[in-house]
């Protein structure tokens, strides 16, 4: 028994010695970005970046050190304690003497730890800071882009494709581009995850059409926002639209002798009378000039504000029917996207038909 006391009393002073130097390695100050992009900085003119840690420990500490790496970069900050759940802000001034790429590592220490936290820097020196906003015409929010729709055409079930979007920062902050509200056959992607200001960016939207469950046109409407958590607004909505293919009717030369064939007295509706007039209509004949039933079974429009009719959906061989299309002036705003439709039938030579809009 009195072995066993003394046991027990060795194993708790033991864990005693050890408390402290297992505290010493427990960190507490954390930065909240391990990886930053400061953009363009000019040749021989001193750029301030602003770091901020969090105390994300139990105890109150101080920085002892920091570290940057190179003697033209400068660091300033509070010796102040720093409260649990608090945080500090460091300033890095780079006095850049050299053109081109950096990379930079920052080195914190404080007293919980003898390990310092890190933060990878990247930039660029350059003579003259260039203004991207010319090139990116789409305002988003604090984002600016080189395009506010997407297009997937002739897609066949089973490709992956990818479009892409490039994004500038033209804010005085970093952000995290990133896509909201995407359907599950999209996927998206931006490089790098961090823009600093003035910084590009591309960002990957990615289509599994695996996932599409019906052909013809798929739309969806998706939004860049500046983080996870920016709001929902039609100034950051970008469309996408999705042509997917029926399966291929493949056949001999003498199946397609007997075939339906589709015959078009225009492939284009005109609607340039909007232009002076608050409303404005246009037809087109349609004509089955094949041997076998024609049948049009998808009839789908890429824009909002068309109104569109038709007269029959199976045309026999030699039957004719119209393909009527009207607009109102007001409905132009709503056309961001190309307006246009889309048919698809069962003429192997016309599977997929699309008539454009002029206006």
């Amino acid at each position: 028994m009195k072995n066993n006391i003394i046991s027990r009393f060795a194993i708790i002073g033991i864990m005693s010695l050890l408390t402290p130097t297992c505290a010493l390695h427990a960190q507490s100050l954390q930065t909240l970005q391990g990886e930053m992009e400061c953009g363009q900085m000019l040749f021989k003119q001193p750029t301030s970046i602003t770091v901020e840690m969090r105390n994300a420990g139990t105890e109150t500490v101080n920085i002892t050190k920091v570290e940057t790496g190179c003697g033209c970069t400068q660091a300033t900050y509070s010796k102040d304690p720093i409260e649990p759940g608090t945080t500090t802000l460091i300033t890095v001034v780079f006095d850049a003497k050299q053109l081109g790429h950096f990379d930079r590592v920052l080195r914190v220490f404080d007293s919980s730890s003898d390990t310092p936290s890190e933060v990878l820097m990247h930039g660029q020196v350059v003579t003259k800071i260039i203004d991207y906003t010319g090139e990116y015409p789409h305002k988003m929010g604090a984002l600016y882009t080189d395009a506010d729709a997407l297009e997937f055409d002739n897609v066949n079930k089973g490709q992956r494709l990818v479009r892409e979007i490039h994004v500038f920062n033209a804010s005085g902050q970093n952000l995290t581009p990133v896509m909201l509200r995407l359907p599950s056959y999209l996927k998206a992607e931006i490089t790098p995850h961090v823009l600093a200001p003035k910084q590009k960016g591309t960002m990957r939207i990615i289509l599994n059409s695996k996932d599409l469950h019906d052909y013809g046109l798929i739309q969806s409407t998706i939004y860049l926002g500046k983080n996870g958590a920016d709001k929902i607004s039609s100034e950051k909505e970008i469309p996408v639209s999705i042509v997917l293919l029926p399966p291929s009717l493949k056949s001999s030369g003498l199946k397609r002798a007997n075939a339906p064939h589709l015959s078009m007295s225009a492939r284009e509706i005109n609607l340039t009378e909007l232009q002076r007039k608050s409303k404005a209509k246009d037809e087109i004949i349609l004509t089955n000039t094949g041997r076998t039933t024609l049948e049009i079974s998808k009839l789908q429009l890429f824009s909002p504000g068309l109104q569109v009719e038709l007269g029959e959906q199976k045309l026999e061989p030699g039957a004719s029917t119209k393909l009527r299309v009207s607009a109102k002036g007001k409905n132009l705003r709503k056309w961001r996207t190309r307006p246009r439709i889309l048919m698809i039938t069962n003429d192997p030579d016309n599977q997929k038909v699309i008539i454009e809009v002029r206006r």
